[in-house]
């Protein structure tokens, strides 16, 4: 399998996995077990985000990149009340591990998932995606298995994340109307926090195309370290993952 063939598939199988962890019910709850600021979403500035140290909130906004600035400044202000960065993000670590631990567990091949993307992850440049570079060095298990498995996951995911805000600004498109124009539309640009009334982004169909066109080929690049053989066991793999971890939780 060529490399862009499988990073159009990866949004809809890694993607889509580390996705679940993160807005996963027991996500939240476990931060907030662990004493980190829940009620105003904290918890997620600086535990998904607390990978980034403990920077400006500014270079927070920037590395989240579609959230709606006041609102990250207020929920990174609310985090950093209740934890420091670097203890949000291990508190953070943990529970995408045990998420694996629940989800992947007795999955085929959940541990050859895991080499294949900690060979793409270990070679991957850090240009352009912050929130990569913060998870990629994060302490991993030193034993193969579920948790690895699913920590290099959401280290993938961010590799992509990291590509897909480049495609955005180089297309020209603001934040605001690449969420409107992508599959969740509204829903997604008021979890994001941007106020309505929003704009009408009929027009923009064809560019936000363009968009998930431009993502596939900066993270094809990221893919390219692996073989043909490897990028199609990888890519059957993480629809494994995805469908195992599905199942697993009652879905």
């Amino acid at each position: 399998m060529d490399a862009l063939t499988a990073a159009r598939s990866m949004r809809g199988s890694i993607g889509m996995l580390a996705m679940a962890w993160l807005m996963a019910p027991e996500t939240l709850a476990q931060a907030a077990e662990a004493g980190l600021e829940t009620e105003t979403n904290g918890a997620y500035a600086v535990g998904r985000l607390g990978v980034l140290g403990d920077c400006p909130p500014d270079n927070v906004v920037a590395a989240a990149y579609f959230w709606e600035p006041e609102r990250m400044r207020a929920m990174v202000a609310a985090g950093r009340a209740s934890a420091t960065p670097s203890v949000g993000a291990e508190v953070y670590t943990g529970i995408c591990r045990r998420w694996g631990e629940d989800h992947l567990n007795g999955m085929d091949g959940v541990e050859r998932l895991g080499e294949l993307l900690e060979a793409v992850v270990d070679a991957a440049s850090p240009l352009g995606a912050p929130t990569f570079v913060g998870w990629r060095d994060q302490p991993r298990p030193s034993e193969s298995g579920p948790a690895k498995t699913m920590q290099l996951a959401q280290v993938m995911r961010e590799l992509r994340f990291g590509r897909h805000c480049v495609a955005v600004q180089a297309s020209g498109m603001g934040p605001l109307d690449a969420i409107l124009s992508g599959p969740a539309g509204a829903w997604n640009a008021e979890f994001f926090g941007w106020p309505t009334p929003y704009p009408d982004v009929d027009d923009l169909a064809e560019q936000r195309a363009a968009i998930e066109a431009m993502t596939d080929r900066l993270h094809a690049a990221d893919l390219a370290v692996l073989s043909d053989g490897d990028r199609q066991e990888l890519r059957d793999l993480a629809k494994t993952a995805r469908a195992h971890a599905t199942a697993a939780a009652g879905g």
